[in-house]
């Protein structure tokens, strides 16, 4: 099986199905026919007949935790314990619970209302910085060139669903999972790395006269 995020660890990673152990019916065949009950092994993982979801209990490689996980046509992804992914408190509201609520979409595989949900973040964060657009950021130096093209990626995507130019087959769990890592770097970029900066520099300013500084909570 491939990876996916675990719901439990939150780590991108293999995993592997349960086994299900109990008395199983064995058949031997002999002189004299007989039943016999004896222990046997199976995954736990749901017959896969053409029309029906395949449900399995999965092993997560990384924290051995136990999960349930349904196959669909672009692969694996968890639907209990709904994935809960950790925003630092350092991203203002509304742009945290929305950051928030397109991981829980993509837990849940809508990755067209997870791009709908970045989308919104983005126009949130626009506007807490006081800016119109993203060129804007970029032409200020807040973010680099890259992380705009990046990030101006987020807003198209989200435009073309959300004007129904594409099918909905078409929004990959891969390009949704890509475009949300681009979300993510730009969010660290502007609310969590200016703050780790500051506290560095003021650390070290105090080292320079001689102080003993307290040590600086990091997100």
């Amino acid at each position: 099986m491939s990876k996916l995020i675990c719901p439990h660890c939150g780590a991108f990673t293999a995993f592997l199905p349960a086994q299900i152990r109990g008395k199983g019916l064995l058949v031997e065949r002999s002189t004299e026919d007989r039943d016999m009950w004896e222990e046997v092994s199976i995954r736990a993982v749901t017959p896969h007949r053409p029309g029906q979801t395949t449900y399995a209990i999965l092993i997560c490689a990384g924290c051995e935790q136990r999960f349930v996980a349904k196959e669909e046509y672009d692969g694996w992804s968890a639907v209990y314990p709904t994935v809960h992914k950790t925003v630092s408190e350092d991203i203002p509201e509304p742009i945290k619970s929305e950051f928030e609520e397109a991981h829980l979409c993509f837990a849940i595989g809508a990755h067209r209302g997870c791009l709908l949900v970045c989308r919104t973040a983005l126009i949130d964060m626009q506007r807490q910085q006081g800016v119109s657009g993203l060129n804007e950021l970029k032409d200020k130096g807040i973010i680099s060139p890259f992380l705009y093209r990046q990030t101006q990626e987020i807003r198209l995507w989200a435009n073309m669903i959300a004007h129904e130019l594409m099918l909905p087959e078409a929004v990959t769990k891969e390009d949704t999972e890509q475009l949300l890592v681009y979300l993510e770097t730009l969010l660290d970029a502007i609310y969590i790395q200016p703050k780790r900066l500051s506290a560095l520099i003021q650390k070290r300013d105090q080292l320079k006269k001689g102080t003993n500084p307290k040590p600086a909570p990091l997100a």
